[in-house]
């Protein structure tokens, strides 16, 4: 799934101190996009891209992705330092607490819905237009597989993510016809480096690896991804049954 159809392009990675970021940042640079890079860690993030090849390349904005006006401002320079949005992405995302519903609080839903659809929402409202104005781009927003199946304790986890899947189709429906490929990764177990810490042999196995997801995104960035629109992408790995 590796591609260098980004020589040239320009990406915004939302959210790039995740825990996935490393391995996209890599993948995105050993592509040929030009990165720019949000966190509400920046000093953290520099340490991760001086690790990098091109990573000192990167454009890192410090910024809160609740907030649409750091959204704005993030798209802003993009559009002020490289002419255009080519493709966007966002690693962000809420924690959450594995609890049955019954023991769940409306500030629980109220965190995941914010950490999950509102700093997507934010993120897209900003890029949209200016894809707009350069004849299209491309939205890899990410869901976990709880978004389709959510497992035990995982409903308000997967509720919002079910947004974000929903919220994604929406956007290409309404801007098909103008250039926009928005699609949806929905990613399983990953294999991070917290996740090795409490999978079991097998499930670590069947996970997706870092490398893997990062592929998946630079793809559905890259032109190549243009035939698939307004899609829930499903990355399962090995935990197809």
């Amino acid at each position: 799934m590796m591609t260098d159809g980004g020589t040239g392009r320009t990406v915004i990675v939302g959210g790039a101190t995740a825990r996935t970021g490393e391995a996209v940042l890599r993948t995105l640079l050993a592509a040929g996009y030009r990165v720019v890079a949000t966190t509400r860690r920046p000093e953290q993030l520099r340490q991760t891209l001086d690790q990098l090849p091109g990573g000192k390349g990167v454009e890192v904005v410090q910024a809160d992705l609740l907030d649409p006006g750091a959204a704005q401002h993030v798209v802003a320079i993009v559009r002020e330092r490289f002419g255009r949005v080519d493709a966007m992405t966002t690693l962000a995302s809420a924690g959450f607490q594995q609890r049955p519903f019954a023991e769940t609080q409306l500030d629980d839903l109220c965190r995941q819905i914010e950490g999950n659809l509102y700093m997507t929402y934010n993120l897209c409202r900003a890029a949209v237009p200016v894809m707009l104005e350069g004849g299209g781009g491309h939205i890899v927003t990410v869901a976990g597989g709880s978004a389709l199946d959510p497992g035990y304790g995982r409903g308000l986890f997967g509720a919002s993510k079910a947004a974000v899947v929903t919220l994604t189709r929406g956007i290409a429906r309404d801007h098909k016809g103008q250039g926009i490929v928005a699609n949806c990764l929905v990613a399983g177990t990953i294999a991070t480096d917290a996740a090795r810490r409490h999978l079991n042999p097998a499930d670590l196995q069947a996970a997706a690896t870092l490398e893997e997801f990062a592929s998946a995104i630079v793809f559905l960035c890259s032109p190549q991804s243009s035939g698939i629109n307004g899609t829930a992408v499903e990355l399962n790995a090995r935990e197809v049954d």
